[in-house]
């Protein structure tokens, strides 16, 4: 910043300055600082031009950051809130299939119940029935094994 070396060139040009004895002041050449302020006058508007520029940048890059900050943050609850509904469907996809499965276990039940009744009720009604072939069969069988022994006691 060539602002800064000209206040060094005047703080120099005061320092090297010829002292008043017993006053502590200095004697400086009006034209020489007159020159000096002239140039700092010709600079001071761009320095403070340049200076706007970079508050204006900064300010820019703070309100770009910010926006982009703030669309981060919309996007991410935007995100977070897919999410929940996601994992809401999910868990909903998940009780309705639970629900799914235990009427499923019940209705298997039922027809093993119905099963075991039927067949229950099935070998109720029959059981009789095989009860007199059984005792039907064994007299047929005794009558063989006796008819067989006749048969081995005449030869």
């Amino acid at each position: 910043m060539e602002i800064m070396a000209m206040l060094d060139r005047l703080e120099d040009a005061i320092a090297q300055a010829t002292k008043v004895p017993l006053t502590g002041k200095v004697l400086l050449d009006p034209d020489e600082l007159l020159s000096l302020m002239d140039e700092m006058r010709e600079l001071l508007p761009q320095e403070i031009r340049d200076a706007n520029r970079v508050a204006r940048d900064r300010e820019a890059i703070l309100t770009e950051a910010r926006d982009q900050a703030e669309s981060t943050v919309r996007e991410a609850q935007a995100l977070a809130a897919r999410l929940t509904a996601e994992h809401s469907v999910a868990q909903e996809a998940q009780k309705a299939a639970d629900e799914l499965i235990d009427q499923a276990k019940r209705v298997a039940r039922e027809i093993r119940q119905n099963a075991l009744e039927w067949a229950d009720e099935l070998f109720g009604r029959v059981q009789p029935d095989l009860e007199k072939v059984a005792a039907d069969t064994q007299k047929a069988v005794m009558a063989v094994r006796k008819a067989r022994e006749e048969l081995g006691q005449q030869l």
